[in-house]
């Protein structure tokens, strides 16, 4: 089925290429012939040289790697306007995984290539931290989903050459693409509250320390010295910031949608496909929430929080908890300005409990403050998972049966 508005591919739905090919699995089996020998001799040149994994960076791999095929090679979503969606079950439930929206790829690109830049490119670091935060970027630059296909070979390509520059063989043919792909997803999904992040990376961490090798040698040992390394990891850009801040509003708003729409009753159906267009929304343009949309938001986290149904179904309560702070969070942003405390936002009482005197208003400035403010809204949260740690992963509304196909109607889909 031809995805409205896509102006990468012809009527048909079938990618536009130079070779005239029209049938999707004959051009699929042309994409990998061109692409893996460009992969190949990509990664045997170490890479695009002088690059700063930035939009001009990739731009260049991706160029570099489906050029043989495609006319569009080397353009980001951007260029062609191009905003999808693409469902998973990776959790065992399906959910809407949201990427960035197209007319913000420079910018984001730009941003995360700056922040690596800050973390001299991950020189300096011991296997298990290289796994660590190449994980983290793995997932930034995933999200951001760059282009319209073909984002998989373009991060291999560039992980590689990042590996390679700070001492690591970096070889992706150690994972399976089953483990690539769903340790991807989880990172999207972001299953657990910004208090246990490290979760929600893990999968891709140890698929990282899964394929990385420490390069031999006296040069790769001096890549991987300490030295190279700066003594904290460095705080996180305003931009980078954002980022996390209006996606922990995706992921949650998204779940919450599918919750309201599938609780039984008149009108919860249309009330949680109208909140998945206020999240689909306010993804595109954060200042969709000034107004009734914010409203909108902490009603609808309210409604979950309180159902007596959901009283047993500890992650979708936890969900409707972090959708409160996360719309909070990103009407700040939308605002202007920067994200405090959430204990300052006049959230209830049983958003967040401290036991002590509520400190100061405080302004994150750093990467650790940053995950402090989202740990101390999410403690209450991170308590319950912990709690029902066994059974979480089958512990959503499974009492409720009625098919949310309506929340994707208005949906484009269909990534690589």
């Amino acid at each position: 089925m031809a995805v409205l508005n896509d102006r990468f591919s012809d009527e048909n739905g079938v990618r536009l290429n130079k070779l005239g090919i029209t049938d999707k699995d004959q051009l699929a089996q042309a994409e990998t012939e061109s692409s893996l020998p460009r992969l190949t001799q990509l990664n045997r040149e170490g890479g695009i040289q002088g690059g700063q994994y930035d939009q001009a960076h990739l731009k260049q791999v991706h160029e570099r790697l489906f050029s043989g095929v495609y006319q569009w090679a080397g353009e980001t979503r951007a260029d062609r306007e191009f905003q999808g969606h693409k469902d998973t079950n990776v959790t065992g439930f399906k959910e809407t995984m949201t990427y960035a929206p197209h007319k913000e790829v420079p910018e984001r690109l730009d941003a995360i290539g700056a922040q690596l830049n800050k973390e001299n490119n991950l020189k300096g670091l011991a296997p298990d931290k290289f796994a660590e935060r190449a994980a983290y970027y793995l997932d930034q630059y995933n999200h951001t989903h760059a282009f319209r296909d073909g984002n998989g070979r373009t991060m291999q390509a560039t992980f590689t050459q990042l590996g390679k520059a700070a001492g690591y063989d970096v070889n992706f043919n150690r994972a399976s693409p089953e483990i690539l792909n769903r340790s991807r997803d989880l990172a999207i999904v972001r299953q657990y509250p910004p208090a246990e992040a490290g979760k929600n990376l893990q999968p891709l961490k140890d698929m990282f320390k899964q394929v990385i090798t420490q390069t031999p040698g006296a040069e790769a040992e001096k890549l991987r010295d300490p030295s190279q390394a700066p003594a904290r990891t460095p705080e996180l850009s305003q931009v980078m910031r954002a980022m996390d801040a209006r996606r922990e509003l995706e992921v949650t708003g998204y779940r919450s949608a599918n919750i309201i729409a599938n609780m039984p009753g008149a009108g919860n159906r249309e009330q949680g496909v109208q909140l998945a267009q206020r999240v689909e929304a306010v993804n595109l343009d954060p200042k969709v929430l000034n107004g009734p949309g914010i409203n909108e938001m902490q009603l609808a986290a309210d409604k979950i929080i309180k159902h007596p149904g959901l009283k047993d179904t500890p992650l979708d309560i936890a969900d409707g908890k972090r959708l409160k702070v996360a719309s909070m969070q990103v009407m700040q942003l939308a605002e202007g300005k920067e994200i405090v405390a959430p204990q300052q936002q006049k959230q209830p009482a049983a958003l967040v409990q401290e036991k002590s005197a509520h400190p100061a208003a405080q302004v994150v400035k750093t990467h650790e403050e940053a995950q402090l403010v989202f740990a101390k809204a999410a403690r209450e949260v991170a308590k319950e998972l912990e709690a029902n740690e066994r059974h979480a992963e089958r512990s959503r509304s499974m009492t409720f049966l009625v098919d949310t196909g309506d929340l994707h109607n208005y949906l484009s889909t269909g990534y690589c």
